[in-house]
């Protein structure tokens, strides 16, 4: 592994944690692009930083893109100039962008005409968790290739890479997660206003939904960041709703009625509106807040963290930073 030349194109939210994941495990020969040259300026000196990507195309083994939209990926992937056009012998692309799984395959189909192998490597559980090389891969493509490079996956994403199906599947599953992940994150938003208005402590109401039926990743995620008043920003507003779109297009395909998902569509798309693209996904609550004139937000809460951990096949989170809960039994695993 140490010889292999691994590119990594898009330097955002997703691309930079992967590089750093990648140039910590000391195992391979790194080069980064992205179009926004100044990305490039806090790469560390021995990554190679292409000056295309046709040029980063030529030097590597393995392509990691990490895109926002499925415009993006077209845009650094197709055409003279492209990934694929310029690919070296026998390359594996992996794909780790929410995107249009129709997109994907066809994308697929066209590397393959080209020599490339495809891999979906979709993301999972928080920009907090990539950013310690603790985040869940969703994969798609075939499985010996899956095999011949899982190591990468996890040494780029994380130690947990679950193989949904063939390509095409990775994207579907990460757009059905955050379709629940956002539901829940309206719920969550509007009990927690329940508790507010009811004169209920909101620490111990969070901890007692924690220890029940209803509680989510997403309650235990959300709700500090309603705390912290921060609102997850490392996932925008502007890409919560392209996913909400590219379920609601998933729907239409599959033809499957989507009532519940529709109205949780029009709530985000409303915050969106309301705050702007570039705030964070977590956003929504602050509709409620605004409207109701109710700050939900909490001292002792402004460095609070998570990491994730899979136990027994489910995703925990790992509270990091919290103020010493009223609860005894929750102090000791905080």
């Amino acid at each position: 592994m140490r010889s292999i030349p691994i590119g990594v194109i898009g330097l955002g939210n997703a691309g930079a944690p992967i590089l750093g994941n990648l140039f910590r495990s000391n195992k391979y020969k790194l080069v980064a692009f992205d179009i926004d040259k100044n990305k490039l300026n806090d790469v560390p000196d021995n990554i190679i930083k292409a000056k295309s990507i046709k040029n980063l195309a030529e030097q590597c083994k393995v392509v990691i893109t990490c895109l926002p939209k499925p415009e993006h990926i077209l845009q650094a992937v197709d055409g003279e100039d492209g990934l694929l056009q310029n690919a070296s012998t026998d390359m594996v692309w992996v794909d780790t962008s929410t995107t249009d799984f129709k997109q994907t395959q066809k994308l697929a189909k066209k590397a393959k005409m080209y020599g490339v192998s495809m891999l979906e490597a979709t993301l999972t559980g928080g920009v907090h968790a990539l950013q310690n090389n603790n985040m869940v891969c969703l994969a798609g493509g075939e499985k010996e290739i899956f095999e011949n490079w899982k190591e990468v996956l996890q040494d780029a994403i994380g130690e947990v890479v679950v193989l949904c199906g063939d390509i095409g599947a990775g994207a579907i599953a990460k757009v059905v997660s955050n379709m629940l992940a956002f539901t829940n994150m309206v719920a969550a938003s509007e009990c927690m206003m329940i508790a507010k208005r009811a004169g209920l402590d909101l620490e111990s109401f969070f901890d007692a939904i924690r220890v029940s039926a209803g509680n989510s990743f997403a309650w235990e995620t959300v709700v500090p960041h309603i705390f912290n008043q921060k609102y997850e920003a490392g996932f925008t507003m502007e890409l919560a709703c392209k996913d909400m779109n590219l379920s609601y297009l998933l729907g239409q395909h599959l033809n499957v009625p989507l009532d519940l998902h529709m109205e949780i569509k029009k709530k985000m798309e409303k915050a969106r509106l309301q705050y702007g693209d570039s705030e964070g996904c977590y956003v929504y609550p602050r509709t409620l807040e605004d409207e109701l004139g109710e700050s939900l937000s909490l001292k002792g809460w402004d460095n609070w963290g998570y990491d994730i951990k899979v136990v027994d096949g489910s995703i925990v989170v790992k509270h990091k930073n919290r103020p010493v809960s009223k609860h005894p039994q929750y102090n000791s695993k905080n």
